[in-house]
């Protein structure tokens, strides 16, 4: 399987042995020995998923790497984490996806299907979308943040509120609502500014950035 290594908080090395890896187009910087390098159009999630990603707000350009070799990726100056998955499902922003492998199967989520109508409210309010990329499988997930990742445990005893525009992805059995803290002060433009955030229950892990994209 190939080996994920951080050379340093913005730089991530993959090592392949006869191996293959999908990263985000043009996050190639360097590599060593004997890898070729392709458009990928399936990235290990099929043809349904190519028609989901066309009419959606998740669809993103990856390219494959194939050989005996190290490959370093890095991807405007964005900071780097390595999520390791073990039979569970990760949902993230297609944008903060930099390297993954084909032990994880890739699908896409609509989030309606999670949060009832409020996953509708959620898409519309917040702009990030009604869907979102997910992972499944052994394996791991490499992703970009704008600054350290943030992990943000959460339990029943402990639900978490996030900016929509702060969010990565998250994972767990958790559930994803939207929260509105709209009163007559928001008709009167007397708002804090974060009128709506994204609150988890359940039990799982959320990722987050000290940045508003």
């Amino acid at each position: 399987m190939p080996q994920y290594e951080l050379v340093n908080s913005k730089l991530l090395k993959i090592v392949l042995r006869s191996e293959e890896v999908y990263a985000q187009k043009g996050s190639m910087i360097a590599y060593t020995g004997q890898v070729n390098f392709a458009r990928s159009y399936l990235t290990g999630g099929g043809i349904q998923n190519i028609a989901m990603r066309a009419v959606t707000n998740e669809g993103w350009q990856m390219m494959t790497a194939q050989g005996s070799g190290e490959v370093f990726y890095a991807q405007s100056g964005q900071m780097v984490t390595i999520v390791p998955l073990k039979g569970e499902t990760m949902y993230v922003e297609s944008d903060s996806v930099l390297a993954f492998d084909r032990r994880l199967q890739t699908g896409t989520m609509f989030l309606g299907s999670q949060g009832g109508i409020r996953g509708l409210v959620q898409g519309a309010a917040t702009g990030q979308g009604l869907f979102t990329t997910t992972f499944t499988g052994n394996g791991e997930l490499v992703i970009l943040s704008d600054g350290p990742t943030i992990a943000l445990d959460v339990n029943p005893n402990n639900p978490v509120f996030v900016d929509p525009q702060a969010y990565i992805g998250h994972r767990g059995n958790l559930q994803p609502n939207l929260h509105t803290d709209v009163s007559w002060k928001s008709f009167l433009g007397q708002t804090s500014g974060e009128s709506f955030q994204l609150k988890f229950t359940g039990q799982g892990v959320v990722y987050i950035q000290a940045s508003e994209r």
